[in-house]
């Protein structure tokens, strides 16, 4: 079969059996750069493009073993102005160990897979979605560990919480009706509620003294504010300049 080439590429015929007629077309050169490259070297690198979706790096070194050895593949995105770029299509680097297996690759027309190694269409998407569903024993145990390191967290907690600033252990009673624990921000609050209701029982007014005494208060007050407001008007008539012209 006398091999086909287009745009400076050589074109190799994938099927999926030998036997199959339908085919797919990959487009195949050597990798030429004038700067160097460790990862895709020049004179062990096979440059492909149209490469299918389905094809990933172990199938890509299936479809080359028999060349040489492989030492490794690369996938990459096609750059914006590339002629083969499709959606879903891939461009890749095949790097093999010595010049000797780039050039068998070269010649070959017709790539084969055997159908068991390579599973495509429905088959593909069922293998997916089988791989995709949780296993119900490991998801338990992932469950179980999970649950597990948060009660440890949360007993951490809680152990905190029942000591005080200087470290202490706070004890409280326990029970239906647990008691306040005896921290001091706790005995505070309990000794200004306990003034504040002594407050609320002392009676106001009851003696006449008390009375008296108030009275006073009241009456200064109102000769500090009368003198205090007098001053004022004082000091505004003063400010004040009559100028008719």
């Amino acid at each position: 079969m006398c091999a086909k080439r287009t745009h400076g590429f050589k074109v190799i015929q994938l099927r999926l059996t030998e036997d199959c007629h339908s085919s797919h077309e990959l487009f195949v050169k050597e990798h030429l750069v004038q700067k160097h490259d460790e990862d895709k070297p020049s004179g062990r690198t096979l440059f492909i493009v149209n490469v299918p979706p389905y094809i990933d790096e172990d199938r890509m070194r299936k479809l080359f073993q028999f060349a040489g050895a492989v030492k490794s593949v690369c996938f990459q995105n096609f750059p914006d102005e590339s002629d083969f770029e499709v959606g879903g299509f891939k461009m890749c680097f095949v790097v093999f160990i010595n010049r000797e297996a780039l050039l068998n690759a070269l010649t070959v027309n017709i790539l084969g897979f055997n159908k068991a190694n390579l599973k495509t269409g429905i088959d593909e998407w069922i293998q997916n979605y089988n791989s995709s569903i949780c296993n119900a024993d490991g998801l338990s145990r992932e469950i179980t560990e999970y649950m597990r390191h948060y009660d440890k967290i949360e007993n951490k907690k809680k152990n905190k919480k029942d000591t005080d600033e200087d470290g202490w252990t706070v004890v409280a009673k326990k029970g239906r009706t647990p008691g306040l624990s005896r921290k001091e921000s706790v005995v505070v609050k309990l000794k200004e509620k306990k003034e504040k209701k002594l407050k609320q029982k002392e009676l106001k007014n009851f003696y006449t003294f008390q009375i008296r005494e108030n009275k006073m208060k009241s009456l200064a007050q109102l000769r500090q504010n009368y003198e205090e407001a007098k001053a004022k008007v004082n000091l505004m008539k003063s400010a004040r300049v009559f100028k008719p012209y």
